[in-house]
């Protein structure tokens, strides 16, 4: 992979250069908000991002003074919700929780997607998701390369779910699939919950899950993870090696952020950015990304949407060259 392409390792340097990047800009920001502010969560109530969202409504609701109203709104690889977002006055009074999914993935797979990148700025990142590869109970793999072979020796016969088509989830199994010459059906859902439930009994084979889903029922012996797709391997589960240590080339890290409609005044963005950041880097705001599997990456706004603009087209060519579209 290109060395100028972001990964997960220069993820985590922005981050880190962006550690002290969280006072307040010196533009004045009058009196907003002076009334509710809404949140759109692309994904069902109980996913990850709807998780996250509002986790970040109640942490920044005492520093702004007005209620956060987080509003679900799924469908067509988040862009429904993002479509929503784009066309709403760029008033700071919609926002919407933006994934690598919206911002990178979901719009390469579209002839004329309903939402583009170019729609939105990137407010606030929330972090790097950790996604766990897990298998059913009875599926007698213990590792990714494991895995691999038994698809390659039942081509065609295992099945693996997701979110949703385009999510990294599925990316990442597209990708490795690519990479060895090996197949297995895709079976998207409408968020991770029902999929997971599919895993259990058997339904399907595979799956990439966030750790906020897998973690009790890993724990419980109910699926087994045999991998991590994250910047290193896990507190919770230590010896889980990463996807990269397998295949360094495939190198990929899901983020959420907050995002606006691209003429949200700047005043209004810095001021998101600024409080999202203080709320999410302090100790409390980092313990409770950790407990779901996120690490916390405060960056500017700068920064920010130089990752976006990166992972656009990084994660737009992998889509394309996999030949990846919408159902």
């Amino acid at each position: 992979m290109n060395a100028s392409l972001v990964t997960r390792r220069q993820l985590l340097a922005s981050a880190a250069a962006a550690g002290g990047a969280l006072a307040l800009p010196a533009l004045a920001q009058g009196t907003y908000p002076d009334r509710p502010i809404k949140l759109l969560v692309p994904f069902p109530a109980g996913a990850l991002t709807d998780t996250l969202g509002r986790l970040v409504a109640d942490r920044i609701r005492p520093a702004l003074g007005q209620p956060i109203v987080v509003e679900n709104r799924p469908g067509a690889g988040t862009l429904l919700g993002a479509s929503v977002v784009a066309k709403s006055p760029p008033d700071g009074y919609q926002l919407m929780v933006a994934t690598s999914t919206t911002l990178a993935i979901s719009p390469a797979m579209y002839a004329n997607p309903p939402a583009t990148p170019s729609e939105f700025i990137g407010v606030a990142m929330i972090g790097a998701v950790s996604l766990y590869l897990v298998t059913r109970p009875d599926l007698k793999v213990a590792s990714l390369p494991e895995l691999v072979k038994e698809i390659r020796n039942n081509p065609g016969k295992l099945n693996f779910g997701s979110p949703g088509t385009g999510t990294m989830h599925h990316l990442i199994v597209e990708m490795i699939k690519g990479q060895e010459k090996v197949q297995a059906t895709h079976v998207p859902y409408q968020g991770s919950m029902t999929a997971l439930q599919d895993l259990m009994t058997g339904r399907i084979d595979f799956m990439f899950l966030d750790a906020v889903a897998a973690m009790p029922q890993i724990q419980a012996g109910k699926i087994n993870a045999i991998a991590v797709a994250a910047a290193r391997r896990t507190q919770a589960l230590p010896n889980v090696p990463t996807v990269a240590e397998t295949f360094p080339q495939i190198d990929l890290q899901a983020w959420q952020t907050v995002a606006a409609p691209r003429a949200t005044p700047m005043p209004i963005v810095q001021r998101l950015n600024a409080e999202i950041n203080k709320a999410l880097d302090s100790p409390e705001g980092r313990a409770a990304l950790q407990k779901v599997g996120v690490d916390a990456m405060p960056m500017s706004v700068q920064q920010l949407n130089e990752l976006i603009a990166r992972d656009e087209k990084r994660l737009g060519d992998l889509v394309r060259a996999a030949g990846l579209k919408a159902s």
